[in-house]
């Protein structure tokens, strides 16, 4: 995916938006722009969702009203459908989705006959594992990547109003093409969620007695084994072609290892295991710790702060007169009752060893993270 900045003179300036499925994404686009001004028309098939995500305050009924740009919030089966009526309503001079599936509803609004220079394909990478209105948040999308994904025939107009409306939900625009999102949301989201299924349901044959001992570690791991089920069949369905490819490839990994742990010596077992480990370490490095920016592998040293006021500012202080910028801060690992806690800072690898080397100097317990 690459960034793109965005002229924002360019940018429409969306008083009123029509939003169709008022489910977890919907409402909290809903939520999110009716807490910058913007009114919103909201629309589904199930109108108690619609009532439910009225009082919340995410905007109020579409009675017909004509909308400066619309969006289409609901379950990928029923993406393009939505699309091609709001098109053929005359309601919305420009349409977007919320799809975490990009290329099937393309391929099924070509079929129905959509008219794709008015409609601009995205997907607000954003949600919890609970689903509905009731779950939905203003913030949902604050500090988010917005995949903006069009094609050859989508309009500028298109194009800018969905930048708008990332931009008026808090997220960052993105853009990229249909493809590419899909194969990457195959390897960062969709195979996930279906490991982490698969694990959680493992726990399912453990006997009872052994139930206790499950740990954080396992829990954070089955996270998104919570997830909606129904809404999750029709993404993976959706997206079955790059899945299948992932699941083949990390099945191949996993029957690699097992065949290692069964028959190989105590040194082959310790090396798979290694690469393993190292690979994963390698893979976490990469992930952009600022939405939309590139991925990239940062140097990162950990710095011992003394439990009193003003630690953190003095350890910045002392940093920025050495002209090396700080890329991102870690969480600060503290225990309540232990006097001292670490931080660790993101900062360029070439500055790393160099940086651990001045905080030394300097008074600072400081060490570089491998």
């Amino acid at each position: 995916m690459v960034g793109l900045e965005w002229d924002a003179a360019r940018l429409p300036r969306l008083r009123r938006v029509g939003v169709v499925g008022t489910g977890l994404i919907g409402t909290s686009i809903g939520l999110a722009l009716s807490a910058r001004g913007v009114e919103v028309l909201l629309r589904d098939v199930d109108e108690a969702q619609v009532a439910l995500a009225e009082k919340m305050g995410a905007g109020r009924p579409w009675a017909g009203e004509r909308v400066d740009h619309a969006v289409v919030a609901t379950p990928l089966p029923s993406v393009a459908v939505q699309v091609r009526a709001l098109a053929r309503s005359g309601l919305a001079d420009t349409i977007s989705d919320a799809g975490s599936v990009k290329v099937r509803p393309l391929v099924e609004g070509v079929q129905l006959g959509c008219d794709l220079t008015t409609w601009c394909p995205a997907h607000p990478i954003a949600g919890r594992e609970r689903h509905g209105a009731v779950s939905a948040r203003a913030d949902l999308f604050a500090e988010r990547v917005w995949a903006v994904c069009p094609v050859p025939h989508t309009g500028s107009a298109a194009v800018h109003a969905t930048v708008a409306l990332a931009f008026a939900c808090g997220a960052t625009p993105v853009r990229t093409t249909p493809q590419r999102h899909d194969a990457a949301m195959a390897s960062v989201s969709h195979v996930p969620q279906i490991v982490a299924s698969a694990l959680a349901g493992a726990l399912v044959g453990l006997p009872e007695r052994d139930v206790p001992f499950v740990g954080q570690g396992f829990r954070d791991t089955t996270r998104l084994a919570d997830s909606d089920a129904e809404l999750w069949s029709g993404i993976i369905e959706g997206n079955r072609g790059p899945i299948a490819e992932r699941v083949r490839s990390l099945g191949a990994q996993l029957t690699a290892l097992a065949d290692v742990l069964d028959t190989g010596s105590g040194d082959e077992v310790t090396a798979a295991v290694s690469r393993l480990m190292r690979g994963g370490q390698a893979g976490r490095a990469l992930l952009p710790r600022k939405p939309g920016a590139p991925a990239q592998s940062w140097g990162w040293v950990g710095v011992v702060l003394d439990d009193r006021p003003g630690q953190l500012a003095a350890l910045v202080g002392f940093i920025s007169q050495w002209q090396i910028n700080i890329e991102d801060v870690g969480p600060f690992e503290h225990s309540l009752d232990a006097p001292a806690g670490i931080v660790e800072l993101a900062v360029d690898p070439t500055a790393a060893d160099e940086l651990v080397d001045r905080l030394t100097l300097n008074g600072w317990t400081a060490y570089r993270r491998s």
